[in-house]
């Protein structure tokens, strides 16, 4: 706002002299004169609709200009610059729908309130809505001694309560409204009444918020929670964000944020852009709901909607105003929205049979909220009366939304009983039939002890055809001295290590790698793992590239498994080494001295949601100093405490036999997990590979 150091007096003298534009000089033209409300008791309060205007030039309160009235001199006897008005710009208007020429201009707003000598005792007060730009109320009183104050000592933008300080036959209302530059300014009319009932006016309109605001924010907890005990069901998350926005919005739509933060860009980021981001929180709900796929269509008007809830805020902070937004975007804005509309018409009657809920309940109620929300648009574009329903019609559609849920877990839960009835009935069943069926019993326990033992050789055969797939020898180099161990957590574990070494360019490739789970499955794709990696020595000087190619191989392949894997690449002749990790343990660099240094480049695990890319980290080795790559198996092996064994055990258990070679630096770190873990042996596969640098 630009007005709060101005000197309010002489702001309110200027206004109410404008007052007398209607009474003396030149006639002014048809249906120009002051409007005026006739107070009666039994029929107060008033919503002021009918006001008479004028638009008053940009600076004219400021910077020393002064009006000149209807048949006054143009004369102004102090020098100062003025200008003068002629006449009203046009018959009595609704405050709410004036559209200004000139997005600079102020307007200030006249009407009367005349009422009997008996009704002079009730102290008689105005509401004055939420004007996004500002407004300020001056009064003037009528009669043979005319006075002139002040109604407030400052203008503001929030819903309030002004006393007007004359109680006179006859006062003058004089409403101000400062430029703004956007698609509406006020967004309902004033009311005049006694002090109680405009505080009962102001206390109701603040409740009706604080009510649809608890109680969508109590929704927001409500279905968060439900989303997190059932998180497959994604569209109570969407439901829950909606109403949360909602929350937010509503209180800032109608002026009531600015008691928090009493600034413009809350207006412009709450009450535009938020507004702007509701479709598509309704969008992401709607096909959760009927599980409709995500069509060209609704991903561009997704788009849209997110370009138009940027442009506000933007707009705002480079130009101060809104005047391309309510030129340009916000017709965009209604247009797209009458094609989302559409759009979720077409799922609604594409997708009615796969609806999750009951079909005709819902409907109503997303029909309920695309109907209010539509009409609030327009009565926010100037086309009717700016009173929102969104709120009201979402807790309907929460209402049926609730309702639907309850029908659905009705239904669960009277399967569940017809479930356990017909379990009992087969359990009274099986007591008759005992005998008979223990001696079935037996024989499959037998089968089943038969095919134990012929499982337990698969077991023993597979196991050893996975040792077949670790490196059977090491290279044997002259600069450098390798060693390794593999525990598997039975006779075959999901953890693999491999070793290559390209004498063309004396590099030393080391992988180590790690498939989440246990047992069969585990160990089938950690030999997939195997033969993915192939003759990896082409990509030894590129070990990033290496694990983008291992991701692209298992595309579609891990059936809600992911694997972590670290890639090193050490040149034998100048020590400077490679690393790549996908979301796998730290490499760590035990130096000559004992020093730990740990590595871990930015890559997530091996997975098939989660697109992404990997870094390369550089480190140069000297002679005598160590690489140590290892599975999770280590440090997060736990004693009977239930500690973990953790890094910080392994970098001590490293340093304290830095001096040692990598062969018996293997068994000292396997055999100090051992004793940690105690009676609690075989918790998870283990691997662990050792690489020194000789130089």
């Amino acid at each position: 706002m630009k007005t709060k150091n101005l000197k309010k007096p002489i702001v309110s003298l200027m206004l109410v002299l404008l007052l007398g534009c209607g009474s003396s000089g030149p006639t002014p033209i048809a249906g120009s004169e002051t409007p005026s409300t006739n107070w009666e008791q039994d029929k107060s309060p008033y919503i002021i609709s009918n006001w008479a205007f004028s638009e008053v030039p940009p600076g004219s309160f400021f910077h020393g200009h002064f009006p000149v009235l209807p048949g006054q001199n143009s004369e102004n006897p102090s020098g100062q610059d003025s200008y003068k008005i002629e006449s009203f710009l046009a018959a009595p208007s609704n405050i709410s729908n004036y559209n200004p020429k000139r997005k600079d201009s102020s307007f200030v707003f006249f009407h009367s309130v005349k009422r009997s000598k008996n009704d002079l005792d009730i102290l008689i007060s105005a509401y004055i809505p939420f004007c996004p730009s500002g407004c300020y109320l001056g009064v003037k009183s009528e009669g043979k001694e005319q006075m002139i104050v002040p109604g407030e000592s400052e203008d503001s933008s929030k819903p309030r309560i002004v006393v007007i300080p004359f109680q006179n036959e006859e006062v003058t209302l004089a409403l101000q409204l400062f430029p703004f530059n956007g698609p509406r300014n006020m967004m309902e009319n004033p009311v005049v009444g006694s002090f109680s009932e405009i505080q009962t006016v102001y206390l109701v309109k603040a409740l009706r918020v604080l009510l649809f605001s608890s109680l969508e924010f109590f929704s927001f907890f409500f279905f968060a929670f439900i989303y997190i005990r059932r998180p497959q069901d994604k569209f109570n998350l969407s439901f829950a964000l909606l109403n949360l926005s909602l929350a937010i919005w509503y209180p800032a739509y109608e002026g009531w944020f600015q008691y928090v933060v009493d600034s413009p860009w809350t207006w412009v980021i709450f009450g535009y852009s938020l507004g702007a981001f509701l479709p598509i929180l309704f969008y992401e709900f709607t096909i959760g709901i009927f599980q409709a796929p995500r069509n060209i269509p609704g991903r561009t008007l997704q788009f849209l909607f997110i370009l138009l809830t940027i442009w506000p805020s933007l707009e705002y902070g480079i130009t101060g105003g809104h005047q391309y937004f309510g030129k340009v975007a916000f017709h965009i804005f209604l247009v797209i929205l009458v094609f989302f509309y559409m759009n979720t018409l077409y799922i609604f009657f594409r997708y009615r049979w796969s609806s999750i809920l009951s079909f005709r309940w819902v409907v109503t109620g997303l029909i309920l909220v695309a109907v209010s929300s539509f009409y609030t648009v327009l009565s926010f574009a100037g086309f009717g009366q700016a009173q929102p329903w969104v709120n009201e019609s979402f807790l309907g559609l929460t209402l049926l939304f609730s309702l639907a849920l309850a029908k659905r877990y009705a239904e669960v839960f009277r399967a569940l009983e017809k479930s356990e009835g017909k379990l009992k009935s087969l359990n009274e069943s099986l007591e008759t039939k005992v005998e008979e069926r223990t001696q079935i019993i037996e024989l499959q326990k037998a089968e089943l002890i038969q095919k134990g033992r012929i499982l337990a050789k698969d077991l023993s055969i597979a196991g050893k055809i996975q040792n077949s797939l670790l490196p059977r020898e090491l290279p044997v180099i002259p600069n450098a001295r390798i060693s390794y161990r593999y525990k598997p957590m039975m006779e075959i574990g999901g953890d693999l290590l491999d070793v290559i070494y390209d004498p063309s360019t004396s590099s030393l490739g080391m992988f180590i790698g790690d498939v989440t789970g246990h047992g069969v499955s585990a160990a089938l794709l950690a030999s997939m793992l195997k033969m993915t990696l192939g003759d990896w020595s082409i990509l030894l000087q590129d070990p990033s590239s290496l694990l983008l190619h291992i991701r692209n191989q298992f595309e579609g392949k891990l059936d809600g498994h992911f694997i972590t894997a670290t890639l090193v690449t050490v040149d034998l002749r100048s020590g400077k080494t490679l690393i790549a990790n996908a979301g796998h343990p730290e490499c760590l660099v035990l130096r000559k001295g004992g020093v730990v240094e740990f590595y871990r480049p930015k890559g997530v695990a091996i997975y098939e949601a989660i697109p992404t890319t990997y870094q390369t980290e550089f480190v140069d080795l000297k002679p005598g100093d160590k690489v140590v790559l290892y599975t999770d198996g280590i440090p997060d092996s736990r004693n009977i405490e239930g500690e973990f064994f953790g890094e910080d055990r392994l970098s001590d258990l490293l340093r304290k036999n830095s001096d040692q070679y990598p062969e018996d630096l293997c068994d000292s770190v396997i055999h100090g997990v051992q004793a940690f873990q105690g009676e609690f042996q075989n918790q998870d596969d283990m691997a662990l590979l050792v690489v020194e640098y000789l130089g």
